[in-house]
């Protein structure tokens, strides 16, 4: 009994003196990483050109609403209006959710290999971080960019 305790307590005392090492964190500027991501300024520029279609449509719907008489004309025609606007609008809102879940994941996939040929723990967010970690922000943009991971 004696043995498997002087056992247990070496083992243990082992275990303690083991150094724990912590590869470190690695932290990231979002918005800095989406203002400057190739992809995702395109997608942004794709979103406004699909708004300003919207505009269009809705201004050349006034202009042939101003042209009818009759208030049932216009009560229908306003109507169909509503009905398309909303059809549009909805078509816009998905396409900006799929290419932002696109976005979100190309960086999270360039996020992961950095983290992994750096070693590092984990990559944050720059909000979170308060004091040390490495900025990566522009390693990553220059990978998102180039496919080049240095």
């Amino acid at each position: 009994m004696k043995k498997i305790c002087l056992l247990t307590i070496l083992l243990f005392g082992i275990l303690m003196l083991k150094p724990t090492y912590a590869a470190g964190i690695g932290y990231v500027d979002y918005d800095k990483v989406i203002h400057n991501f190739q992809y995702a300024k395109h997608t942004m520029r794709e979103i406004d050109l699909k708004n300003a279609e919207i505009r269009k449509y809705l201004q050349e719907k006034e202009t042939e609403f101003s042209k009818l008489e009759s208030p049932l004309q216009k009560k229908k025609f306003e109507e169909n209006v509503q009905e398309e606007l909303k059809i549009k609008e909805q078509a816009l809102a998905d396409f900006r959710a799929k290419r932002e879940e696109i976005i979100y994941n190309k960086i999270h996939a360039v996020c992961e290999k950095i983290r992994l040929s750096k070693g590092y723990d984990a990559i944050l967010d720059i909000r979170s971080v308060f004091s040390g970690g490495e900025n990566i922000t522009e390693i990553l943009i220059e990978t998102l960019n180039n496919g080049n991971i240095r």
